[in-house]
């Protein structure tokens, strides 16, 4: 697609101190302090477990830590390295959220547009970041601070000062692709990319913790989350609704 000309000097994107797009400020917004900052402390991650069909023993659930709040089977511990094949989409709000039902969650979706019970894989870990974030970003975060969101004096401050989330009147953004970038079993941090309805990108990490049979997000200690504006998605596996 032909990227819009644009006037440097008038646009702000352009400008070194705007830092992310409009749809990746919505969104910080709208999730408050459930979004994690990357892992910090100077070391390096995790090494990553291989792609392939094999999982080591450190990042295999043991059947007691991995049962699932609504029975959803822990299934397949490799990272996706594709599309899921058998994703399916619903609006949430104006946002397609991802849904397996009996795979990869939500196994429950409540009547108040809550979204919760993920398989406790790294697929799973995906979806369930997917779902927070939308569903934060469509109106829903009280319910996302309250249910799906670790326990932590930071998510009981944010609980305090929550409002309704979303946006109105600006730029509109669909999920567009990711990047699962560490997996450990109970926990995983995974980079979501968006694309924006002016024509933009933008991206996202978020940091998960599998928590009373769930994945939960993790609100930092401290700091900002770390969305950016992105000039395109190259390096996120495509995935998406719309």
């Amino acid at each position: 697609m032909t990227e819009p000309t644009v006037n440097e000097d008038q646009n702000p994107l352009t400008k070194p101190k705007f830092i992310i797009s409009a749809v990746v400020v919505a969104i910080i917004v709208a999730l408050g302090i459930i979004l994690a900052l990357l892992p910090k402390g100077g070391g390096n991650p995790a090494t990553e477990p291989s792609n392939s069909g094999s999982t080591s023993a450190s990042t295999q659930p043991s059947a007691a830590a991995a049962a699932s709040v609504c029975g959803l089977p822990s299934g397949d511990q490799a990272k996706p390295a594709t599309t899921p094949t058998d994703t399916k989409w619903e609006l949430v709000g104006k946002i397609a959220a991802p849904t397996s039902p009996t795979q990869f969650g939500p196994g429950k979706t409540e009547a108040n547009g809550l979204r919760s019970c993920f398989a406790h894989s790294p697929t799973g870990a995906l979806y369930a970041g997917a779902n927070i974030v939308i569903l934060a970003s469509s109106g829903h975060n009280d319910l996302v601070l309250r249910y799906l969101t670790v326990d932590s004096p930071e998510r009981d401050k944010m609980l305090g000062s929550s409002s309704p989330s979303g946006s109105s009147g600006g730029p509109s953004f669909q999920l567009a692709g990711f990047k699962l970038t560490d997996y450990t079993g109970d926990r995983a941090v995974i980079e979501y990319g968006f694309k924006v309805s002016n024509g933009t990108f933008g991206s996202l990490p978020v940091v998960l913790q599998w928590s009373g049979g769930d994945w939960k997000a993790v609100p930092p200690a401290s700091g900002q989350p770390e969305g950016k504006q992105l000039a395109d998605l190259s390096g996120f596996i495509p995935w998406e609704g719309v």
